[in-house]
C-alpha cells in the first residue's frame, strides 16, 4: 500500500502532468483530474513502478491548511484509507520476516 499526501506529490513522483505524460521545462501541476481515494490500476500513470495488480496506490488531501477545504472534507480520504487498513490482518501471516543478528 501506497498513500500520498497530495495529488501534487503523487503526480511529482513521477514527474508527470496530469495527462501522465512527462513534464517539460518548469510546468506546474493543477491536478484537477487526480482523484482523491484509491486508485484503480487504469487511474495509475504510464510507467508505476508496483505492481498494480497487488498494490493499492491512494492520494489523500493536501495536509497544507491553505486548500480550499471544510475539515470534514479534509479527513474524509483519511478516514477511508483508515478503513480499509483496519481490513488488513496484522500482523500479517502471509510474509515471513526473518530479522539476523548482526555481529
Amino acid at each position: 500500500m501506497v498513500a500520498f499526501t497530495g495529488k501534487r506529490h503523487y503526480l511529482e513522483l513521477l514527474n508527470l502532468d496530469n495527462s501522465g505524460s512527462p513534464f517539460r521545462g518548469k510546468a506546474k501541476v493543477a491536478g484537477t483530474s487526480v482523484l482523491l481515494g484509491k486508485q484503480t490500476a487504469s487511474q495509475l500513470p504510464a510507467g508505476w513502478p508496483l505492481p498494480s495488480d497487488r498494490t493499492e496506490v491512494w492520494v489523500l488531501t493536501s495536509t497544507s491548511g491553505a486548500s480550499p477545504m471544510s475539515n470534514a472534507e479534509r479527513l474524509a480520504p483519511y478516514v477511508r484509507l483508515a478503513e480499509r487498513l483496519q481490513q488488513i490482518p496484522w500482523p500479517r501471516s502471509d510474509i515471513q520476516l526473518q530479522c539476523k543478528p548482526t555481529t
